[in-house]
């Protein structure tokens, strides 16, 4: 896995795309995401849960094998995040996420 693509792609993004971080806001926000990236850290329950909703909604979902600080450290951010959710980006770099992780 080449982590400093991965972090760069996913600066990229953040910092020119729309990006929510958070269970219970990456939830609310499914409907209108293009992509919602999940931890190794999140709970059973609320993985399914967002499993589920990304299916209703058709939205790509990925369950990476990296923990919540890993995801911190891509996305230039200080605390941890467990899940978030790309409401808008290129396809190019989309399809390097879901690549990549």
């Amino acid at each position: 896995m080449n982590f400093k693509l991965i972090e760069k792609t996913l600066k990229n993004i953040s910092k020119s795309g729309k990006v929510v971080y958070g269970f219970k806001e990456s939830l609310n926000t499914i409907s209108q995401s293009k992509l919602v990236v999940c931890s190794s850290t999140v709970s059973p329950d609320n993985l399914q849960l967002l499993e589920e909703t990304c299916k209703k909604y058709s939205v790509p979902f990925t369950l990476t094998k990296n923990n919540s600080i890993v995801l911190s450290k891509f996305l230039g951010r200080s605390y941890r995040i467990s899940v978030f959710s790309i409401l808008n980006a290129d396809k190019s770099d989309l399809q390097q996420v879901l690549d990549k992780l």
